[in-house]
């Protein structure tokens, strides 16, 4: 069956919003450079994982998995599968800590809940 636009909008957002992710991840690792700046002190679950680079590093590959997967639609449902812890806990983040950051969170949601009921006519 094929997909409807829907559902391919839908893949390649969460694809894109996971591979920036991973790539801003990566650079803090590598280099030490924050794309958007560096987070405030307040943010505390964020720099503690931030400073917990062994789980920053798997969790950073594991969204590079998920979004290479989305975007090159190759095994997407593993891609899901994958990023599901990932934008649970990105979600609760923003709606706790970063609530500028609560319409990505609500784009996110509303991109997985597509993905979850397509299929089905």
């Amino acid at each position: 069956m094929k997909p409807t636009w829907y559902e391919t909008a839908a893949r390649y957002t969460l694809g894109c919003i996971f591979l920036f992710g991973a790539i801003d991840g990566a650079l803090f690792l590598f280099f030490g450079l924050y794309i958007h700046g560096k987070p405030p002190e307040r943010y505390v679950f964020l720099l503690a994982l931030q400073r917990t680079t062994y789980f920053w590093a798997f969790m950073k590959s594991i969204q590079l998995m998920g979004a290479t997967s989305l975007l090159t639609n190759y095994k997407p449902a593993l891609g899901v599968a994958l990023l599901i812890p990932v934008a649970s806990v990105l979600c609760l983040f923003y709606l706790f800590e970063l609530r500028p950051f609560l319409p990505l969170g609500a784009v996110i949601l509303v991109a997985f809940a597509r993905l979850f009921s397509g299929g089905g006519e």
